[in-house]
């Protein structure tokens, strides 16, 4: 019998990596080009795996989408909260990004995660 793979695991297979590589355009020319080139064949395998119903795909996203909520949090509190000295005002294209990031990586982790959907990839 051949599993249903529902509309949203697909959205959600193709676009994952969005949560994670959204950042503040200020730093956009200040990162590395090796960066996209390790992470695309990784969120490429990723991907594919979740696509295709495989157990190893949910654990995987479930893994790099709460370590990004956990990262997220941590650099935005050291960065976004100013400091006493003058002249250091709060991040707040900072806090932005990593707010929509750990919104859409909840929203990824809650979807993935529901006891439907773990029977779902090890059926």
């Amino acid at each position: 019998m051949k599993k249903s793979r529902p509309v949203l695991i697909t959205i959600i297979a193709l676009l994952q990596m969005i949560a994670v590589v959204i950042i503040p355009p200020n730093t956009l020319g200040s990162g590395s080009w090796l960066l996209p080139v390790v992470l695309l064949p990784i969120f490429g395998l990723m991907g594919w795996a979740l696509f295709t119903l495989r157990p190893l795909g949910r654990t995987l996203t479930i893994f790099v989408q709460g370590i990004n909520i956990i990262v997220r949090v941590l650099i935005t509190m050291a960065r976004v909260v100013p400091s006493k000295a003058p002249g250091t005002p709060a991040d707040l294209p900072l806090l932005i990004s990593s707010l929509v990031s750990v919104i859409l990586s909840t929203l990824i982790l809650f979807y993935v995660d529901q006891p439907e959907m773990q029977l779902l990839f090890e059926s």
